[in-house]
């Protein structure tokens, strides 16, 4: 049966207890109207009114500055809800219905149910004017509704607006973060750019020295830190008057960990890259955040001044792809940690000390009683390892001389430009192919030849086309390598050790992928560089037949 209402009953006497609550958020744009100090001194003025005419008082004053209204999880709005159960609110004062909730779902769910079976008395001044008790079947009408759903609406096409702001802005290198990444500040003049922050960034540095130079561990650098007092980003931001809040560490003072340390380690920002984009939420009305793949990233090269060499970044990525477990205590890694490998099961070689020498083993002997040692001691691997690489570096100096020179000669540079020439006239050739073909079927059409003989000579054409984007491509390519100098990567990984004369991890990384050791002492070397390397060799063969 329908619900029948006496408008003219009388209202039973209640004392109401006020709650003025306030939401200003990025969706109202700059409109002063919904500004926190429009919006207060509105509402007091309505309270203020009221109470001359009804038995009214101010609960207390709700607000959520900088928050969304398309979902309820904010600090002031839930403190709110929680004086509602507790009977200390029953009566909820907005300025419009989207300060109450820009969420069509959740705004009816406050005003249709929650609010009318807790007896809270909800009042809007405006957009629509409305009070549940002087009208209580008011917020069922199709005006409410309509009201709502607008609410939604203008979230979502802000939302697709902003979105679409922050991309171009991403797009173009400019930073677009509430806080910049440790190392860095916000220039004052231009808040989209970064300049360095010299006593973070030189703790930056040192993070990455002591673990790619020292061999220290993530946790054992995390214990250096904490050790030394030097507080961690989150702390760092906090220290300097920054609203910073993470809610992994609501409850306790954020410290350095090893997790932190690896956030460090693989940013790319310390390079000089802008790299944005990485995680994105859900929807306009789902604020969970979401990883995006590394492809989708938004990533613009020498945006602003780098804190670490690539180098030095390379070397640590390579680093944290090995198995660098450390025994029970220990902060530092040792120099071969994670790249020596049995050279018959495969498997990583355990480090052990008898009579004050340290030797590795295979793990599946040592542990499984299965292949065999392969033992060899860490004296004798280091400087089997250090001669190998200073081999390398007299190879590849005596290569890159002898690749200058070949370059230098005139034999060299008749080739290159034989080839440019020949590079030039078959681009040309594909050009007017491609402009015949074109107006066969002009022709064709025309009525000037056949539909037989626009198909032969169509194919001929084509055929023609592909044949000449083939000889282009195996040209570029040639042309290419004529190009190529002692500029390759590998000649200057190692040519930068020409005074080689200890190892640490750092150069180990950067120059080697994995050590096999044989039984018997003996060790294969895989450098990381052993591709280029034969292409190298090649192109100085090549040259002197040339």
């Amino acid at each position: 049966m329908a619900r029948i209402r006496e408008n003219s009953a009388p209202k039973d006497r209640v004392f109401w207890n006020a709650a003025l609550y306030i939401r200003l958020s990025r969706e109202d744009g700059n409109d002063e109207s919904y500004s926190v100090k429009n919006q207060r001194q509105r509402l007091m003025e309505y309270l203020e009114n009221r109470m001359l005419r009804e038995e009214m008082r101010l609960a207390g004053i709700y607000v959520d500055d900088g928050c969304t209204g398309t979902d309820s999880d904010r600090e002031s709005f839930q403190r709110m809800l929680e004086e509602i159960d507790q009977g200390i609110v029953n009566c909820v004062i907005v300025k419009d219905l989207s300060r109450l909730s820009r969420n069509d779902w959740e705004c009816k769910r406050y005003l249709q149910h929650l609010f009318v079976v807790k007896d809270v008395r909800f009042i809007s001044l405006e957009l629509p004017k409305l009070d549940s008790f002087e009208n209580p079947d008011e917020v069922y009408e199709m005006g409410v509704s309509i009201q709502s759903m607008y609410n939604e609406n203008h979230c979502r096409e802000t939302s697709i607006k902003v979105r679409g702001t922050f991309n171009m802005k991403r797009g173009k290198g400019e930073f677009i973060g509430a806080f910049a990444p440790y190392g860095y500040s916000k220039d004052s003049n231009d808040r989209h750019r970064l300049l360095v922050d010299p006593p973070a960034a030189d703790i930056v540095k040192d993070i990455f020295y002591w673990f790619v130079r020292d061999g220290m561990s993530k946790i054992g650098i995390a214990k250096r830190l904490i050790g030394m007092g030097i507080p961690c980003p989150a702390a760092y931001k906090r220290q300097n008057g920054m609203k910073y809040h993470n809610p992994a560490i609501k409850n306790k003072e954020p410290l350095w960990s090893a997790r932190s340390i690896t956030a460090i380690l693989t940013n790319q920002m310390y390079l000089g890259h802008m790299v944005q984009g990485k995680q994105k939420v859900k929807s306009y009305k789902v604020h969970t955040r979401i990883n995006i793949p590394e492809n989708e990233w938004f990533i613009v090269e020498d945006t602003h001044e780098p804190i670490v060499d690539k180098e030095t970044f390379d070397q640590a990525q390579m680093l944290m792809q090995k198995d660098t477990r450390t025994a029970p205590g220990a902060g530092r890694l040792y120099t071969f940690s994670g790249f020596l490998r049995c050279a018959d099961c495969g498997k990583a070689m355990g480090r052990r000390t008898s009579k004050h020498l340290v030797y590795y083993a295979c793990k599946t002997n040592l542990t499984q009683g299965q292949c065999t040692r392969h033992s060899i001691r860490d004296d004798v691997l280091e400087r089997a390892v250090l001669k190998t690489i200073q081999k390398q570096v007299a190879l590849i100096d005596d290569m890159a001389q002898l690749i200058d020179d070949i370059n230098n000669a005139p034999a060299p540079r008749d080739v290159s430009n034989r080839l440019a020439a020949s590079l030039r006239l078959q681009k040309q050739e594909l050009e007017k192919i491609s402009g015949i073909r074109t107006g066969l079927y002009i022709d064709w059409k025309s009525g000037d030849i056949t539909r037989e003989e626009y198909r032969r000579m169509k194919k001929e054409f084509v055929d023609k086309e592909q044949q000449l984007r083939r000889d282009i491509a195996g040209l570029e390519k040639e042309n290419q390598g004529m190009a190529q100098d002692a500029a390759e990567p590998c000649f200057d990984a190692f040519r930068r050790h020409n005074n080689l004369s200890h190892l640490d991890r750092g150069i180990v990384a950067g120059l080697i992928k994995a050590i096999h050791i044989h039984e018997g002492g003996g060790i294969t070397i895989k450098f990381n560089f052993a591709d280029p390397y034969k292409r190298i060799a090649k192109l100085v063969e090549n040259r002197r037949e040339e």
